[in-house]
């Protein structure tokens, strides 16, 4: 740990991961009045500085600090350091993230799913590490150019129990509502519930959760899948904890307790509302199989979970091992397209 004398600024965020989210938060600080660096790929900082900085919803641009290699980040000192990359790239952003040097008071997670905090504790047990998400839909139209809803926010928690830090600073000045949870594993299997609706099913099937919302029989089928989710967090003595926008508490109960065909429709209600024609981001991991995929952080997470804890979780096992296939085999991806009573044969 650093005193508060070693650091660059003692208000100054380094985001590690400079794609729609890590901008969207840059941005965000920017016009709190933070001093934020943006660490990502050169063509992205280009982008960005062609266009006079990050613009928020065609606002002026805000310029930023942008980072594109480890060697400039070497001997550099922050207040906070954000980890934005996808749940797949958090063992690799850590290895870039002790070669370079560069020095932190707190270490923010901003994945989805489960599987990742742990990791930052373990490589640096010695910083307050903090599980940071958002609930407002974020969509770039290209780098630095950012269209993010007016609907939701933020949370933020302590990983680590024991910890008796303060939210940072930085992350109380934002004007957006900005949410403290007590627990961490709270707040990030509360999320992995909203992570996961319509998601891996939406991707496999082309559906955009306007239309998935449409099929009753599809979205049953959904709400198991998250029904075996809740199971599984009940089995890790998860709390329910309510995210900016979204009563995950009240949901979470009303699933637990009433019939599917009852408790469907008021869902589906909400995701149309929510997310309407945009595709979930899982649907472009099958259209480009290269890419890294976040599907085993989220289903693949439940299912790894519930067999350590003997919770069956067989439709998430057959979603997730549905999807990989989709992934090797485009043809069987295209078989099930537009096709939601195939999917659901498999699940």
């Amino acid at each position: 740990m650093i005193t508060s004398s070693g650091f660059k600024a003692l208000l100054s965020t380094l985001i590690f991961g400079a794609g729609a989210i890590g901008q969207w938060l840059g941005a965000l600080l920017l016009s709190s009045g933070e001093e934020v660096t943006l660490f990502g790929r050169s063509h992205v900082a280009k982008a960005v500085e062609q266009q006079g900085g990050l613009i928020l919803n065609d606002r002026a641009p805000l310029e930023v600090e942008f980072a594109c290699s480890l060697e400039s980040l070497k001997d550099q000192c922050f207040e906070n350091l954000v980890s934005t990359v996808k749940a797949c790239s958090v063992d690799a952003a850590l290895a870039d993230i002790k070669t370079s040097g560069v020095k932190f008071r707190n270490l923010m997670s901003f994945q989805n799913g489960w599987g990742t905090d742990d990791s930052y504790v373990r490589d640096f047990p010695d910083t307050p590490v903090w599980a940071l998400t958002a609930t407002r839909a974020i969509m770039m139209e290209k780098p630095g150019l950012l269209y993010p809803s007016n609907k939701g926010g933020l949370a933020v928690a302590p990983w680590q129990i024991t910890s008796k830090d303060k939210c940072p600073m930085a992350f109380r000045r934002l004007a957006l509502p900005v949410v403290s949870i007590n627990r961490g594993k709270d707040l990030k299997w509360s999320k992995l519930i909203l992570n996961m609706i319509g998601n891996a099913t939406g991707a496999i099937t082309g559906l955009s959760p306007q239309r998935l919302a449409e099929n009753p029989e599809l979205m049953r089928t959904e709400l198991q899948l998250v029904k075996e989710a809740l199971a599984v967090g009940n089995a890790m003595g998860v709390e329910r904890v309510d995210l900016p926008g979204f009563s995950v508490r009240f949901f979470s109960r009303a699933l637990e307790r009433l019939p599917l065909p009852i408790v469907a429709p008021a869902i589906a209600k909400k995701m149309k509302s929510a997310r309407g024609e945009k595709l979930p981001s899982l649907f472009y991991d099958l259209e480009d199989p290269t890419r890294a995929t976040e599907l085993d952080a989220l289903n693949g997470e439940i299912a790894s979970q519930g067999e350590e804890l003997g919770v069956a979780t067989p439709k998430n096992r057959a979603l997730t091992s549905l999807f990989h296939r989709c992934r090797q085999d485009p043809e069987l991806w295209l078989a099930i397209r537009d096709k939601p009573h195939i999917l659901m044969d498999y699940v």
